[in-house]
């Protein structure tokens, strides 16, 4: 195995049930690739997965993935809530409206209570994908904050690790004020780059934990 994936493994390994981990990436990064080792180690751990579907975004990086030769059949066995969006990927258990967030976020919250009920003596990841596109449909600052609130809330929740992917120059160029807050409830805060010498794009991506709960973690780098 690649000692870029070995090492993104044991930070995994080394974050608590509980957390709440925020990876944030730009829009010329391809995160598709991160979320699969991510499922594919929390699959051979034996964790319960459920993937929270925003505007179709698993759908892309699916797409993204075949394309580039990857096997993508672990994905179609993932439990999966779709927020808005048209396209099925995975085993669709809720269809949530995505426009009217105050409806979203109640609808979301009585499914999501019983299903953390269900998998109690479990353990599990969720991982919440395009996050920043529903804050981005957020018709006023309260919106978004009803979001954030509902984040926090479910931020030291027994036996479960949630994972939200956020790309930042949607927010950067929308609703900037929810960055810092995003990175304020998290209590791991990873930030995902493409590598540059001077002008140049390199071929691979660092990884960096910028702010972690385990301290042993933060400024933890890994090339990928």
């Amino acid at each position: 195995m690649d000692n870029g994936v070995e090492n993104l493994i044991r930070l995994w390994e080394s974050l608590a049930p509980g957390e709440s981990i925020l990876a944030e990436y730009d829009s010329l990064v391809l995160p598709c690739k991160g979320f699969h080792y991510l499922i594919s180690w929390a699959e051979k751990r034996g964790h319960s997965i459920m993937v929270i579907d925003v505007l179709d975004t698993l759908y892309l990086y699916k797409t993204q993935l075949k394309l580039a030769g990857v096997d993508t059949n672990i994905i179609d066995n993932a439990l999966v809530v779709k927020i808005g969006g048209r396209l099925n990927v995975g085993n669709v258990l809720k269809r949530l409206p995505a426009n009217d967030i105050p409806k979203l976020l109640k609808d979301f919250e009585g499914f999501y209570s019983e299903y953390l009920r269900k998998i109690q003596n479990q353990s599990g990841i969720v991982i919440v994908l395009g996050l920043s596109k529903l804050l981005l449909l957020a018709e006023s600052k309260f919106e978004g904050l009803m979001v954030i609130d509902l984040l926090i809330k479910y931020t030291g929740t027994t036996g479960r690790i949630a994972f939200y992917f956020v790309n930042v120059d949607v927010l950067e160029n929308s609703s900037r004020y929810l960055i810092p807050l995003l990175e304020e409830l998290a209590t791991t805060v990873i930030r995902v780059e493409r590598a540059r010498r001077e002008e140049d794009i390199e071929p691979y991506v660092y990884v960096t934990v910028a702010k972690a709960i385990n301290a042993e973690l933060e400024g933890f780098k890994i090339k990928l």
